[in-house]
């Protein structure tokens, strides 16, 4: 009896140590990409100069170039993909590259490719985004655009622009956009880009969030974000059409102040939302006389955002308040002032833009 009892204690505790083997090499098998038939995928990776640097023990580019062999090989072997990056020891501007064209079955080709970029240069985004329109977009198919960056366009380039002619010439595409550790206004900036491609932004605070951002990208294929087509306030259309709620911001008045030798503007406004959460006011303030240009305005806005010149947020809690701001302006500029509603709930998406008003010298 005693001899059975330790026989089958031998077998159980050699079937623990499997099971625990198996379950440890789980955690590091790639992710199972369960892509759809015709699924088109472009990876665009950053290496500029500022992914050489330090991201919790490892470079940003480590990080990165880690996560996305994780992604890649975990896809089905006759998913398209190919891949575009930017910097890789070209310095300047103009160092945006088609890597690998959208090939079926060529992840691990993109895999090789990835491994042997060094980060360097600048961060020219809307002249990427040009290269993945000529090369890689048409209007039959369309693409999901992964996007994985650790700053701001720092170019001369529009990227906003880009993507608006991209839309306008009836390529089909999706924007996912992940930021590495990217301050407020550049998240801000990045964001955009995702509200125009119809993707989402995925904020990279830690290593571990990339996970959680490709399962959303992957697994999740309907897109949170909102575009308006123009300056007024229109109401957002939830997924039950017989209901509709009205995010709006709308801008009262525009006063002037004189307190000492300091003089400016205070704006008022007020907004209403649909759901009591939290929300962001932001003002934007332009320039009175548009610049010419050879391309439309992106829908989301009246101006680029390239002509801004000068704006601030307020953090609001609750469907509905009030606000101001108060701000400076030189004498003899001609302005305007326009303000925007955002919903801060999961990914932040902009919700509602006032009308644009005057802002008028004393």
């Amino acid at each position: 009896m005693r001899k059975e009892n330790k026989i089958l204690g031998w077998r159980f505790g050699k079937f623990c140590r499997i099971v625990y083997c198996g379950l440890f090499l789980f955690s590091f098998l790639p992710l199972s990409i369960q892509s759809q038939p015709n699924k088109r995928y472009v990876f665009i990776l950053d290496a500029s100069g500022s992914m050489s640097e330090k991201w919790d023990g490892k470079t940003r580019m480590a990080v990165a170039k880690e996560k996305l062999l994780q992604v890649l090989g975990g896809m089905p072997k006759d998913v398209s993909v190919g891949l575009v990056a930017y910097g890789n020891r070209i310095a300047g501007c103009s160092s945006a590259r088609l890597y690998h064209p959208i090939q079926r079955g060529a992840a691990s080709v993109v895999s090789q490719k990835i491994s042997s970029i060094v980060p360097a240069g600048s961060t020219p985004i809307a002249q990427t985004l040009s290269v993945v329109g000529e090369f890689l977009l048409n209007d039959v198919q369309e693409t999901e655009i992964i996007f994985i960056s650790d700053g701001v366009e720092s170019c001369d380039g529009d990227p906003k622009a880009v993507l608006y002619q991209l839309k306008q010439s009836g390529k089909k595409f999706r924007l996912q956009v992940l930021g590495i550790d990217i301050d407020p206004k550049g998240e801000e900036d990045l964001k955009r880009l995702s509200i125009l491609g119809d993707g989402n932004y995925y904020p990279l605070k830690r290593p571990e969030d990339y996970d959680s951002s490709f399962k959303r990208i992957f697994f999740a294929q309907e897109p949170e974000s909102v575009i308006l087509s123009n300056s007024e306030s229109k109401p957002l259309q939830t997924q039950d059409t017989t209901t509709t709620y009205q995010n709006q911001i709308k801008i009262l008045n525009i006063l002037p102040y004189e307190d000492g030798s300091e003089s400016g503007y205070i704006l008022n406004y007020e907004y209403s939302g649909k759901t009591n959460t939290s929300y962001m006011v932001q003002l934007n303030l332009y320039p009175a006389e548009e610049k010419l240009r050879s391309f439309p305005v992106p829908p989301l806005r009246e101006r680029r955002m390239g002509d801004l010149s000068k704006h601030q947020i307020e953090l609001k809690v609750g469907p509905e308040g009030k606000g101001r701001f108060v701000f400076p302006l030189p004498k003899g500029k001609r302005m305007k002032a326009s303000a925007e509603l955002w919903d801060l709930t999961g990914i932040p998406k902009i919700l509602a833009l006032s009308e644009e008003k005057p802002v008028h010298e004393n």
